[in-house]
């Protein structure tokens, strides 16, 4: 069963362009007008919005997201890890030797 064609007018110079898109993707008018649009469908974007302004949007949530990230990350830091790490080396360090408070009288020198 074959399919019916439609007819949709364009100007020239877009008819033009498309043919050239089409014709650098190998591809059969049909084939590269469903492309494009399952392309804006799937990933929700907008032609008649600036896609710069889109990206540029994201990139300010996105930044801002890991700024949060970021503090969250240092106030673990400052709280858990670092006295944590300190009481860690704590017991690694040896401790001081200190002179004895009370020595046996057998080991005085007499001098």
């Amino acid at each position: 069963m074959s399919k019916n064609f439609s007819r949709i007018n364009f100007h020239d110079e877009t008819v033009e362009r498309f043919k050239n898109f089409a014709s650098n993707h190998n591809e059969n008018y049909t084939e590269t007008m469903e492309a494009m649009l399952d392309f804006f469908e799937k990933n929700q974007i907008d032609p008649f919005v600036p896609f710069e302004n889109r990206v540029h949007s994201l990139t300010i949530l996105i930044n801002k997201r890991l700024d949060a990230i970021v503090s969250i990350l240092r106030e673990i830091e400052k709280r858990d890890l670092i006295p944590t790490r300190k009481m860690l080396e704590s017991l690694f360090v040896e401790p001081k030797p200190t002179k004895p408070r009370f020595i046996e009288r057998k080991f005085i020198d007499k001098g």
